[in-house]
C-alpha cells in the first residue's frame, strides 16, 4: 500500500487485529431497542452490518472453514475500513465462529448441506459449479432486497472504505472523489453493474477508463451491482445462466460464473466484443439487447488493484494513491490459498497469525548480488543495453539460492528460524508460458508501461511455497511486523572478506562474520549475540565453507536438495529463440534451455552441496 496505508495496516497485532468486533456490531439495535441477534438469516446480518436498511451498501463474500484464514483477514481489513460487510458461511463451522466474534454473518443453502468445496483452481468441479450457483444466487437475493452489493473474494484486502467512491457520497463527491479527481465517482453512478479486470496496466486503464477495460478479461472476484431494474435483471439472469443455461447454447460448456459474465458482457464470436469511448466510465455490453438501458462500469484498475498491479509492479507508489482494495490475482506456484497467504505475508497485509508466530529466536539476512552479476548489470549499461534482461534475471535467481544454502546451513546451527530475504528480480514471471515476454523489455506483456524493473519479487518468484509448506520460516516483512523492542534488539552483522575482518577490532569483531567459515565456526563466533531476538546479516553469499558434523550435514543437504527449486519459467519466443536470445544469451545458453525453435525454459541450476572445509595446512 501506499505509506500511509501501509502503516496503518501494520499497525494492529496479530492478536488484536483477530480478536477486533465489527464496529457496526458495537451498538446496532433494532427500532425496539433489543439488539440484532445472528440467527442465521440474511436479513439479521445486513441489519447488523448496514443500520440504514435498503438502499445502503454493503461488500457481500462467501466462505466456509477451509479459507477460514481469508475469511478473517477479509474481516479485520473491512472492520479496519470501517467498510459495511456480511459474509454468507458456506458451512455452520464458519458461521459459528464469526458469529461468536460479532460478524455479520449468515448461513448460505449449503451450510445446511452435506457439502464441501474443494478448492479446485480450474473452476471446473461439480463441487465449484455449484458454489458458484449458490453465490450468484445470494447476490441476486441481496440486490432484490434493495441493497448496493460489491460481491468480492474473500482473497482481497480492504485498505480503505469503496462506500464513497462506488455510492459517489457527498463527502466522496466533495473530496477526493470529485470532478477533478483521476477518477470522479459520478463516472460510475450510471452503472448498473461495474466490474474489476484482470488487465495489466493500471496506468493504462487510469487514462482510458473503460475502453481500456473492455480490452481484457472482466473479473467477478469484485462486482458491483446496483439495485436497479436494470441491475436486478442482470443479477437474475447470471444465476439462471450460470445454474440452468440453455441446453445447446453459448452458456451450456462454460466452467464458471465468471465465464458466464464474460459471455454475457460480449457479442458472441467477436473480440473484444464490447466497447466504450475513450475516458468513459461505461460501457453498453452485449445482454444490453437482453436488458434495455443496461449499463456497464469499469471498476478502476488503480482503486481495485489485481495482484500483478500491486504485488509485481507496485502501481500504487507509481500512480501515488492508496488503492482501495488489493487482490491476489496471478499469484503463481499453484495459484491457491497458499501462494495468496504468502503475498499478503510480504506485503505486510496479512494479521491473522497467532501472537506465538512471533515468539523464538530468528535468523535474518539480506540480499546481495554477486560480483559477476554486478559486473554484467555494468557490462549491459556500458553497452548501452537494458540491464533487465534473462541473462541477468538467471544470475539473480543462482545467486539467490546460493545465499539461501548458506543461510539454511547456519540457521539450523544456530537453532533459529530462518528469515527469508527481499529478493530483487529482473524480468518478470509468467502465469503460463503463453507470450514472448522478451520482446517487452522481460515484463509482462501489457504491463510494461509500468516500467517497473528491477523488483522486489515476491516468493513465487524465486521458489515454491508449496514446496516449503511445513518448513518453518518467516517471511521478508516478518522483522518490520515484531514489536518495537524486538526490533530495536535486532543484531546487525556485518559479513567481510578475511582480511577485512581481521583487520577489525576485537569489541567489532563481535557484530562480524568472516566469508567462507564452517557453520560450527559462524556459531562460535556469533555466540556474543545468542540473546538477541534476530540476527540480521549483511549477506549470506559466500558465507560458509561447509558443514562440520556429518549428520548434520547430510540433513542439511537432503533438506536444500528439497527447498531450493526455482519453479519452471518458461516463454515463447515469436522470433526463432535462437535469434531473439542472442542479445543477452550465449548460444550454449539458448540451447540448453530452447524447447523446439520458439519456446525456452530457463533452468536455474542449485548450489552444491555443502561438504566440509577444506583447510590449509
Amino acid at each position: 500500500a501506499a505509506a500511509t496505508a501501509a502503516a496503518a495496516t501494520a499497525a494492529a497485532t496479530p492478536a488484536v487485529a483477530a480478536t477486533q468486533k465489527p464496529a457496526a456490531a458495537a451498538a446496532v439495535a433494532a427500532s425496539d431497542g433489543a439488539k440484532t441477534t445472528l440467527d442465521g438469516s440474511v436479513e439479521a446480518a445486513l441489519k447488523l452490518a448496514v443500520p440504514g436498511g435498503p438502499g445502503g451498501f454493503v461488500l457481500v463474500t462467501f466462505g466456509n472453514a477451509g479459507v477460514k484464514d481469508p475469511l478473517l483477514n477479509f474481516v479485520s481489513y473491512a472492520n479496519s475500513a470501517g467498510a459495511a460487510h456480511v459474509v454468507g458461511s458456506v458451512d455452520v463451522t464458519m458461521f459459528d465462529l464469526l458469529a461468536a466474534r460479532g460478524t455479520p454473518v449468515y448461513k448460505t443453502p449449503l451450510a445446511n448441506e452435506a457439502y464441501s468445496l474443494d478448492g479446485s483452481n480450474q473452476h471446473s468441479s461439480g463441487s465449484w459449479k455449484k458454489f458458484a450457483g449458490m453465490r450468484t444466487g445470494e447476490v441476486a437475493k441481496i440486490v432484490g432486497l434493495g441493497y448496493t452489493v460489491l460481491h468480492t473474494d474473500c482473497d482481497i484486502v480492504y485498505l480503505r472504505d469503496p462506500a464513497p467512491y462506488l455510492m459517489c457520497t457527498p463527502a466522496g463527491k466533495a473530496g477526493e472523489w470529485g470532478a477533478a479527481s483521476r477518477w470522479p465517482c459520478d463516472g460510475l453512478l450510471a452503472a448498473d453493474v461495474a466490474v474489476s479486470s484482470d488487465n495489466m496496466s493500471p496506468g493504462r486503464d487510469t487514462e482510458g477508463h473503460a475502453s481500456y477495460s473492455a480490452g481484457g478479461t472482466f473479473n467477478t472476484g469484485l462486482l458491483l451491482v446496483r439495485p436497479t431494474a436494470a441491475g436486478r435483471k442482470f443479477v437474475t439472469d447470471w444465476h439462471r445462466l450460470v445454474v440452468d443455461p440453455p441446453r445447446g447454447g453459448q452458456f451450456a460448456p462454460l466452467t464458471s460464473d465468471q465465464q458466464v459474465f464474460n459471455h454475457m458482457m460480449r457479442r458472441e464470436r467477436e473480440w473484444p466484443g464490447i466497447s466504450a469511448p475513450s475516458g468513459a466510465h461505461t460501457m453498453k455490453p452485449a445482454w444490453a439487447s437482453e436488458i434495455p438501458g443496461f449499463t456497464l462500469g469499469a471498476l478502476p484498475l488503480a482503486l481495485f488493484l489485481n495482484g500483478h498491479g500491486y504485488f509485481v509492479q507496485r502501481a500504487d507508489r507509481r500512480l501515488r494513491v492508496t488503492p482501495i482494495a488489493v487482490h491476489a490475482t496471478y499469484s503463481l506456484d499453484n495459484h491457491d490459498g497458499l501462494a495468496k497467504q504468502q503475498r499478503f505475508r510480504e506485503a505486510g497485509l496479512w494479521r491473522v497469525d497467532p501472537p506465538s508466530y512471533f515468539e523464538g529466536k530468528f535468523l535474518a539476512y539480506n540480499a546481495t548480488p554477486s560480483a559477476a552479476l554486478r559486473d554484467a548489470l555494468a557490462s549491459f549499461k556500458s553497452r548501452g543495453k537494458k540491464p533487465n534482461n534473462i541473462k541477468t534475471h538467471a544470475m539473480a535467481l543462482a545467486d539467490h539460492l546460493a545465499g539461501l544454502r548458506d543461510a539454511l546451513a547456519l540457521a539450523r546451527a544456530l537453532g533459529r528460524t530462518l528469515v527469508l530475504p527481499r529478493w530483487t528480480c529482473y524480468c518478470d514471471r509468467l502465469w503460463s508460458p503463453s507470450d514472448d515476454i522478451f520482446h517487452f523489455g522481460c515484463m509482462y506483456p501489457g504491463a510494461q508501461d509500468g516500467n517497473f524493473l528491477p523488483f522486489d519479487c515476491p516468493m513465487d518468484h524465486v521458489l515454491s511455497p508449496t514446496a516449503w509448506k511445513g518448513k518453518a520460516y518467516r517471511d521478508a516483512a516478518f522483522v518490520d511486523a515484531l514489536p518495537p523492542a524486538a526490533r530495536a534488539a535486532t543484531a546487525e552483522v556485518r559479513v567481510l572478506p578475511r582480511a577485512e575482518y581481521d583487520a577489525l577490532p576485537a569489541h567489532a569483531k563481535a557484530a562480524a562474520l568472516p566469508l567462507g567459515v564452517s557453520d560450527s565456526d559462524a556459531v562460535a563466533r556469533l555466540s556474543p549475540l545468542q540473546n538477541a531476538p534476530v540476527i540480521r546479516l549483511e549477506s549470506a553469499l559466500g558465507l560458509l565453507c561447509g558443514v562440520d558434523d556429518a549428520a548434520a550435514r547430510r540433513e542439511l543437504n537432503a533438506e536444500a536438495a528439497r527447498l531450493l527449486n526455482v519453479p519452471a519459467w518458461g516463454a515463447k519466443c515469436f522470433q526463432p529463440c535462437k535469434s531473439e536470445l542472442k542479445e543477452w544469451l550465449s548460444d550454449d545458453e539458448i540451447a540448453r534451455g530452447a524447447q523446439g525453435a520458439n519456446f525456452f525454459s530457463l533452468r536455474v541450476p542449485k548450489p552444491p552441496p555443502l561438504d566440509t572445509c577444506v583447510r590449509k595446512g
